[in-house]
Protein backbone atom coordinates (compact mmCIF):
# COMPACT_ATOMS: atom_id res chain seq x y z
CA UNK A 1 0.00 0.00 0.00
CA UNK A 2 1.38 3.38 -1.04
CA UNK A 3 2.34 5.61 1.89
CA UNK A 4 0.29 8.79 2.13
CA UNK A 5 1.91 12.23 1.89
CA UNK A 6 2.15 13.54 5.43
CA UNK A 7 1.38 17.02 6.73
CA UNK A 8 3.08 19.29 7.56
CA UNK A 9 5.03 19.32 4.30
CA UNK A 10 8.67 20.37 4.36
CA UNK A 11 9.35 23.79 2.93
CA UNK A 12 12.89 24.95 2.14
CA UNK A 13 11.81 28.61 2.18
CA UNK A 14 10.73 30.83 5.08
CA UNK A 15 7.70 32.01 3.08
CA UNK A 16 5.36 30.46 0.57
CA UNK A 17 3.44 27.27 -0.11
CA UNK A 18 5.43 24.05 0.24
CA UNK A 19 6.47 22.31 -3.01
CA UNK A 20 4.54 19.14 -2.10
CA UNK A 21 1.36 21.17 -1.61
CA UNK A 22 1.82 22.70 -5.06
CA UNK A 23 2.41 19.27 -6.59
CA UNK A 24 -0.78 17.84 -5.08
CA UNK A 25 -2.73 20.85 -6.36
CA UNK A 26 -1.52 20.13 -9.88
CA UNK A 27 -2.62 16.50 -9.57
CA UNK A 28 -6.18 17.27 -8.52
CA UNK A 29 -8.41 19.23 -6.15
CA UNK A 30 -8.38 16.69 -3.31
CA UNK A 31 -5.93 14.14 -1.96
CA UNK A 32 -5.69 11.75 0.98
CA UNK A 33 -2.91 12.72 3.41
CA UNK A 34 -1.59 11.76 6.80
CA UNK A 35 -1.62 14.25 9.67
CA UNK A 36 -0.46 14.11 13.31
CA UNK A 37 -4.12 13.51 14.26
CA UNK A 38 -4.83 10.83 11.67
CA UNK A 39 -5.63 10.60 7.97
CA UNK A 40 -7.53 13.45 6.30
CA UNK A 41 -8.64 14.84 2.97
CA UNK A 42 -6.55 17.77 1.76
CA UNK A 43 -8.34 20.19 -0.58
CA UNK A 44 -6.04 22.57 -2.47
CA UNK A 45 -7.84 24.19 -5.42
CA UNK A 46 -9.62 27.54 -5.17
CA UNK A 47 -13.12 26.60 -6.36
CA UNK A 48 -13.32 23.47 -4.21
CA UNK A 49 -11.93 25.18 -1.08
CA UNK A 50 -14.36 28.08 -1.46
CA UNK A 51 -17.34 25.79 -1.98
CA UNK A 52 -16.46 23.64 1.03
CA UNK A 53 -15.92 26.65 3.30
CA UNK A 54 -19.53 27.62 2.56
CA UNK A 55 -20.89 24.06 2.76
CA UNK A 56 -23.00 23.51 5.92
CA UNK A 57 -22.11 19.83 5.80
CA UNK A 58 -18.62 20.67 7.05
CA UNK A 59 -18.16 21.71 10.66
CA UNK A 60 -15.52 22.19 13.32
CA UNK A 61 -16.83 19.41 15.53
CA UNK A 62 -16.24 15.73 14.89
CA UNK A 63 -19.41 13.62 14.69
CA UNK A 64 -17.27 10.78 16.06
CA UNK A 65 -15.29 12.55 18.81
CA UNK A 66 -13.87 9.36 20.28
CA UNK A 67 -11.62 9.25 17.22
CA UNK A 68 -10.39 12.82 17.58
CA UNK A 69 -6.77 13.28 18.64
CA UNK A 70 -6.09 16.92 19.54
CA UNK A 71 -3.55 18.89 21.49
CA UNK A 72 -4.82 20.92 24.44
CA UNK A 73 -4.19 24.07 22.37
CA UNK A 74 -6.38 22.81 19.53
CA UNK A 75 -9.11 21.79 22.00
CA UNK A 76 -9.16 25.28 23.54
CA UNK A 77 -9.39 26.82 20.10
CA UNK A 78 -12.32 24.62 19.08
CA UNK A 79 -14.16 25.40 22.31
CA UNK A 80 -13.73 29.15 21.86
CA UNK A 81 -15.12 28.85 18.33
CA UNK A 82 -18.14 26.86 19.61
CA UNK A 83 -16.90 23.90 17.59
CA UNK A 84 -16.03 21.40 20.29
CA UNK A 85 -19.41 19.62 20.50
CA UNK A 86 -21.19 18.11 17.51
CA UNK A 87 -24.58 18.19 19.25
CA UNK A 88 -24.44 21.93 20.01
CA UNK A 89 -22.28 23.49 17.28
CA UNK A 90 -25.23 24.23 14.98
CA UNK A 91 -26.89 26.40 17.64
CA UNK A 92 -23.94 27.78 19.64
CA UNK A 93 -21.93 29.09 16.71
CA UNK A 94 -24.72 31.28 15.24
CA UNK A 95 -25.47 32.61 18.75
CA UNK A 96 -21.82 33.55 19.18
CA UNK A 97 -21.71 35.34 15.83
CA UNK A 98 -24.98 37.14 16.57
CA UNK A 99 -23.34 38.70 19.62
CA UNK A 100 -19.90 39.40 18.17
CA UNK A 101 -20.59 40.56 14.60
CA UNK A 102 -22.24 43.85 15.69
CA UNK A 103 -19.23 44.55 17.93
CA UNK A 104 -17.02 44.48 14.81
CA UNK A 105 -19.23 46.50 12.48
CA UNK A 106 -17.52 48.38 9.66
CA UNK A 107 -18.71 51.67 11.18
CA UNK A 108 -17.23 50.90 14.58
CA UNK A 109 -13.95 49.70 13.14
CA UNK A 110 -13.59 52.84 11.06
CA UNK A 111 -14.14 54.93 14.18
CA UNK A 112 -11.09 53.15 15.64
CA UNK A 113 -8.97 54.05 12.62
CA UNK A 114 -7.54 57.28 14.07
CA UNK A 115 -6.50 55.58 17.30
CA UNK A 116 -4.88 52.71 15.41
CA UNK A 117 -2.96 55.12 13.20
CA UNK A 118 -1.75 56.96 16.29
CA UNK A 119 -0.51 53.71 17.79
CA UNK A 120 1.39 52.92 14.57
CA UNK A 121 2.95 56.39 14.44
CA UNK A 122 4.10 56.16 18.05
CA UNK A 123 5.59 52.70 17.62
CA UNK A 124 7.40 53.63 14.43
CA UNK A 125 8.75 56.83 16.00
CA UNK A 126 10.15 54.80 18.89
CA UNK A 127 11.67 52.27 16.50
CA UNK A 128 13.24 54.99 14.31
CA UNK A 129 14.70 56.77 17.32
CA UNK A 130 16.27 53.63 18.74
CA UNK A 131 19.42 51.73 17.86
CA UNK A 132 19.82 49.49 14.84
CA UNK A 133 19.71 46.61 14.31
CA UNK A 134 16.36 46.25 16.06
CA UNK A 135 13.65 43.62 16.28
CA UNK A 136 10.68 44.71 14.15
CA UNK A 137 8.55 41.95 15.68
CA UNK A 138 8.99 43.24 19.23
CA UNK A 139 8.90 46.91 18.24
CA UNK A 140 5.85 46.88 15.95
CA UNK A 141 4.27 43.59 14.92
CA UNK A 142 3.66 42.28 18.44
CA UNK A 143 2.60 45.44 20.32
CA UNK A 144 0.23 47.00 17.76
CA UNK A 145 -2.46 44.28 17.53
CA UNK A 146 -2.18 43.73 21.27
CA UNK A 147 -2.86 47.44 21.92
CA UNK A 148 -5.85 47.35 19.58
CA UNK A 149 -7.41 44.32 21.28
CA UNK A 150 -6.82 45.94 24.68
CA UNK A 151 -8.67 49.01 23.38
CA UNK A 152 -11.55 46.83 22.21
CA UNK A 153 -11.92 44.93 25.48
CA UNK A 154 -11.18 47.81 27.84
CA UNK A 155 -8.00 46.14 29.11
CA UNK A 156 -5.33 48.38 30.66
CA UNK A 157 -2.47 48.78 28.19
CA UNK A 158 -0.08 47.91 31.02
CA UNK A 159 -1.37 44.32 30.79
CA UNK A 160 -0.76 43.93 27.06
CA UNK A 161 2.59 42.15 27.38
CA UNK A 162 1.28 39.32 29.53
CA UNK A 163 -1.82 39.04 27.33
CA UNK A 164 0.44 38.40 24.38
CA UNK A 165 2.46 35.78 26.19
CA UNK A 166 -0.71 34.05 27.39
CA UNK A 167 -1.99 33.76 23.83
CA UNK A 168 1.28 32.28 22.67
CA UNK A 169 1.23 29.77 25.50
CA UNK A 170 -2.42 28.84 24.93
CA UNK A 171 -1.78 28.07 21.26
CA UNK A 172 1.42 26.08 21.90
CA UNK A 173 0.76 22.56 20.63
CA UNK A 174 4.07 21.22 21.91
CA UNK A 175 3.24 21.53 25.62
CA UNK A 176 -0.26 20.61 26.80
CA UNK A 177 0.44 21.60 30.40
CA UNK A 178 1.70 25.03 29.41
CA UNK A 179 -1.32 25.53 27.15
CA UNK A 180 -3.66 24.60 30.01
CA UNK A 181 -1.89 26.85 32.51
CA UNK A 182 -1.84 29.90 30.26
CA UNK A 183 -5.44 29.41 29.15
CA UNK A 184 -6.48 29.33 32.81
CA UNK A 185 -4.67 32.64 33.35
CA UNK A 186 -6.52 34.16 30.40
CA UNK A 187 -9.88 32.84 31.64
CA UNK A 188 -9.30 34.01 35.23
CA UNK A 189 -8.25 37.48 34.09
CA UNK A 190 -11.24 37.83 31.76
CA UNK A 191 -13.67 36.66 34.45
CA UNK A 192 -12.33 39.30 36.85
CA UNK A 193 -12.47 41.95 34.12
CA UNK A 194 -16.13 41.18 33.33
CA UNK A 195 -17.03 41.48 37.02
CA UNK A 196 -15.23 44.85 37.12
CA UNK A 197 -17.07 46.05 34.01
CA UNK A 198 -20.44 45.25 35.59
CA UNK A 199 -19.62 47.82 38.28
CA UNK A 200 -17.65 50.26 36.12
CA UNK A 201 -18.74 49.92 32.48
CA UNK A 202 -16.77 51.62 29.72
CA UNK A 203 -16.75 52.10 25.97
CA UNK A 204 -15.70 48.54 25.16
CA UNK A 205 -16.99 45.21 23.92
CA UNK A 206 -17.30 43.59 27.35
CA UNK A 207 -19.46 46.44 28.67
CA UNK A 208 -21.69 46.19 25.61
CA UNK A 209 -22.10 42.44 26.05
CA UNK A 210 -23.02 42.93 29.70
CA UNK A 211 -25.87 45.21 28.58
CA UNK A 212 -26.93 42.90 25.73
CA UNK A 213 -30.24 41.01 25.94
CA UNK A 214 -31.37 43.09 28.93
CA UNK A 215 -28.33 42.07 30.94
CA UNK A 216 -29.20 38.38 30.93
CA UNK A 217 -25.90 37.00 29.60
CA UNK A 218 -23.89 35.30 32.32
CA UNK A 219 -20.46 36.52 33.37
CA UNK A 220 -19.02 33.15 32.36
CA UNK A 221 -20.42 33.40 28.82
CA UNK A 222 -19.30 37.01 28.40
CA UNK A 223 -15.82 36.03 29.60
CA UNK A 224 -15.77 33.20 27.06
CA UNK A 225 -16.62 35.65 24.27
CA UNK A 226 -13.92 37.99 25.59
CA UNK A 227 -11.42 35.14 25.53
CA UNK A 228 -12.30 34.47 21.89
CA UNK A 229 -11.82 38.12 20.94
CA UNK A 230 -8.52 38.26 22.80
CA UNK A 231 -7.00 35.02 21.59
CA UNK A 232 -8.18 35.26 17.97
CA UNK A 233 -8.11 39.04 17.72
CA UNK A 234 -4.48 39.76 17.31
CA UNK A 235 -2.11 36.81 16.93
CA UNK A 236 -2.94 36.38 13.24
CA UNK A 237 -2.46 40.12 12.66
CA UNK A 238 0.96 39.96 14.32
CA UNK A 239 1.90 37.19 11.90
CA UNK A 240 0.65 39.19 8.90
CA UNK A 241 2.67 42.29 9.78
CA UNK A 242 5.84 40.20 9.87
CA UNK A 243 4.97 38.31 6.68
CA UNK A 244 3.93 41.49 4.89
CA UNK A 245 7.21 43.19 5.71
CA UNK A 246 9.16 40.20 4.39
CA UNK A 247 7.08 40.02 1.21
CA UNK A 248 7.68 43.69 0.47
CA UNK A 249 11.38 43.36 1.16
CA UNK A 250 11.40 40.51 -1.36
CA UNK A 251 9.71 42.76 -3.93
CA UNK A 252 11.68 46.03 -4.03
CA UNK A 253 9.89 47.48 -7.08
CA UNK A 254 6.49 47.01 -5.43
CA UNK A 255 7.85 48.37 -2.18
CA UNK A 256 9.10 51.49 -3.99
CA UNK A 257 5.66 51.98 -5.57
CA UNK A 258 4.05 51.73 -2.15
CA UNK A 259 6.51 54.13 -0.50
CA UNK A 260 5.86 56.66 -3.25
CA UNK A 261 2.09 56.22 -3.16
CA UNK A 262 0.68 55.16 0.25
CA UNK A 263 -2.79 54.99 -1.32
CA UNK A 264 -1.65 51.60 -2.64
CA UNK A 265 -1.52 50.25 0.93
CA UNK A 266 -4.96 48.53 0.75
CA UNK A 267 -3.82 46.72 -2.42
CA UNK A 268 -0.58 45.74 -0.69
CA UNK A 269 -2.57 44.38 2.25
CA UNK A 270 -4.67 42.17 -0.04
CA UNK A 271 -1.54 40.71 -1.62
CA UNK A 272 -0.02 40.18 1.82
CA UNK A 273 -3.16 38.37 2.95
CA UNK A 274 -3.23 36.27 -0.23
CA UNK A 275 0.46 35.32 -0.24
CA UNK A 276 1.23 35.35 3.49
CA UNK A 277 2.09 31.71 4.19
CA UNK A 278 4.99 30.92 6.51
CA UNK A 279 7.13 27.89 7.22
CA UNK A 280 5.32 24.62 6.64
CA UNK A 281 2.01 26.43 6.21
CA UNK A 282 0.54 26.15 9.72
CA UNK A 283 -1.28 29.48 9.22
CA UNK A 284 -2.85 28.45 5.90
CA UNK A 285 -4.85 25.29 6.70
CA UNK A 286 -8.43 25.26 8.00
CA UNK A 287 -9.48 21.98 9.67
CA UNK A 288 -13.04 20.68 9.33
CA UNK A 289 -15.04 17.46 9.74
CA UNK A 290 -17.71 16.12 7.43
CA UNK A 291 -21.12 16.08 9.12
CA UNK A 292 -22.57 14.12 6.21
CA UNK A 293 -21.26 12.63 2.98
CA UNK A 294 -19.89 15.20 0.48
CA UNK A 295 -18.76 14.57 -3.09
CA UNK A 296 -15.80 16.53 -4.45
CA UNK A 297 -15.13 15.64 -8.05
CA UNK A 298 -14.92 11.86 -8.08
CA UNK A 299 -14.12 11.62 -4.37
CA UNK A 300 -16.70 10.98 -1.64
CA UNK A 301 -15.84 12.47 1.75
CA UNK A 302 -17.60 10.28 4.30
CA UNK A 303 -19.33 11.47 7.47
CA UNK A 304 -16.74 11.91 10.22
CA UNK A 305 -13.81 12.29 7.83
CA UNK A 306 -11.29 15.02 8.66
CA UNK A 307 -10.85 17.65 5.94
CA UNK A 308 -8.01 20.17 5.65
CA UNK A 309 -8.88 23.20 3.52
CA UNK A 310 -5.62 24.60 2.16
CA UNK A 311 -6.45 28.29 1.83
CA UNK A 312 -2.79 29.11 1.21
CA UNK A 313 -2.70 26.81 -1.82
CA UNK A 314 -6.12 28.02 -3.00
CA UNK A 315 -4.84 31.60 -2.90
CA UNK A 316 -2.09 30.75 -5.42
CA UNK A 317 -4.25 28.60 -7.68
CA UNK A 318 -3.53 29.77 -11.24
CA UNK A 319 -7.13 28.87 -12.15
CA UNK A 320 -8.24 31.78 -9.98
CA UNK A 321 -5.24 34.13 -9.96
CA UNK A 322 -3.16 34.87 -13.09
CA UNK A 323 0.58 34.79 -12.29
CA UNK A 324 -0.37 33.68 -8.77
CA UNK A 325 3.10 33.88 -7.21
CA UNK A 326 3.65 37.47 -8.32
CA UNK A 327 3.20 40.17 -5.64
CA UNK A 328 1.27 42.73 -7.70
CA UNK A 329 -0.17 45.95 -6.32
CA UNK A 330 -2.15 46.45 -9.53
CA UNK A 331 -3.77 43.01 -9.52
CA UNK A 332 -7.42 42.72 -10.56
CA UNK A 333 -9.36 42.19 -7.32
CA UNK A 334 -12.51 40.65 -8.74
CA UNK A 335 -11.43 37.26 -7.41
CA UNK A 336 -11.25 37.42 -3.63
CA UNK A 337 -8.65 35.55 -1.59
CA UNK A 338 -9.66 33.36 1.34
CA UNK A 339 -7.23 34.47 4.02
CA UNK A 340 -10.24 35.26 6.23
CA UNK A 341 -12.12 32.13 5.26
CA UNK A 342 -15.53 32.22 3.59
CA UNK A 343 -19.12 31.40 4.43
CA UNK A 344 -20.67 31.15 7.87
CA UNK A 345 -17.31 31.26 9.66
CA UNK A 346 -15.96 34.21 7.68
CA UNK A 347 -13.61 36.00 10.10
CA UNK A 348 -15.51 38.46 12.31
CA UNK A 349 -12.47 40.73 12.68
CA UNK A 350 -11.51 41.03 9.01
CA UNK A 351 -12.37 44.76 8.74
CA UNK A 352 -10.30 45.54 11.82
CA UNK A 353 -7.36 43.47 10.58
CA UNK A 354 -7.39 45.32 7.26
CA UNK A 355 -7.44 48.69 9.01
CA UNK A 356 -4.46 47.72 11.18
CA UNK A 357 -2.45 46.33 8.28
CA UNK A 358 -3.24 49.31 6.07
CA UNK A 359 -2.13 51.71 8.81
CA UNK A 360 1.17 49.83 9.09
CA UNK A 361 1.99 49.58 5.40
CA UNK A 362 0.96 53.15 4.62
CA UNK A 363 3.72 54.24 6.98
CA UNK A 364 6.42 51.60 7.41
CA UNK A 365 8.57 52.25 4.36
CA UNK A 366 8.00 56.00 4.35
CA UNK A 367 9.11 56.25 7.98
CA UNK A 368 11.97 53.77 7.49
CA UNK A 369 12.94 54.02 3.80
CA UNK A 370 16.17 52.09 4.35
CA UNK A 371 14.52 49.18 6.15
CA UNK A 372 16.24 45.86 5.45
CA UNK A 373 16.65 42.50 7.15
CA UNK A 374 19.69 42.41 9.42
CA UNK A 375 20.05 38.64 8.92
CA UNK A 376 19.61 36.29 5.96
CA UNK A 377 15.93 35.48 5.43
CA UNK A 378 16.66 31.76 5.67
CA UNK A 379 17.84 32.22 9.26
CA UNK A 380 14.37 33.33 10.40
CA UNK A 381 12.59 30.59 12.34
CA UNK A 382 8.89 29.95 11.87
CA UNK A 383 7.29 28.65 15.10
CA UNK A 384 5.73 25.41 13.88
CA UNK A 385 4.56 24.42 17.37
CA UNK A 386 2.04 27.29 17.53
CA UNK A 387 -1.33 26.87 15.85
CA UNK A 388 -0.99 30.31 14.29
CA UNK A 389 2.69 29.85 13.46
CA UNK A 390 4.63 33.09 13.21
CA UNK A 391 8.09 34.41 13.96
CA UNK A 392 9.42 35.48 17.34
CA UNK A 393 12.04 37.83 15.90
CA UNK A 394 12.53 39.92 12.75
CA UNK A 395 15.95 41.61 13.05
CA UNK A 396 16.13 44.73 10.84
CA UNK A 397 18.37 47.68 10.08
CA UNK A 398 17.19 51.03 8.80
Amino acid sequence: MKELPRLPFDNPAALGVAPKMRALQQEGPIARVGTPGGDAWLVTRYDEVKALLADPRLGLSNPEPVQTARSAARSFMMALMAGDDYDTEATRHPQMRELLVPRFSTRRMRLMKTRIERHVDELLDELAAGPAPADLHRALSFPLPTMVVCDLLGVPLADRERFGQWARGTFDQSDDQRAANTFKQVADYMTELVARKRVEPGDDILSELIAEKNGTLSDAYIAQLGNAVLLFGYETTIVRIDLGTLLLLRNPAQRAMLAENPALAPAAVEEILRLGVGGKGSNALIPRYAHSDITVGETVIRTGDAVMLAIGAANIDARAFPDPDVFDLTRDRRTSHMAFGHGTRHCVGRVLARIELTAVFERLFRKLPGLQLAVPEESLRWQEHRITGGFDEIPVTF
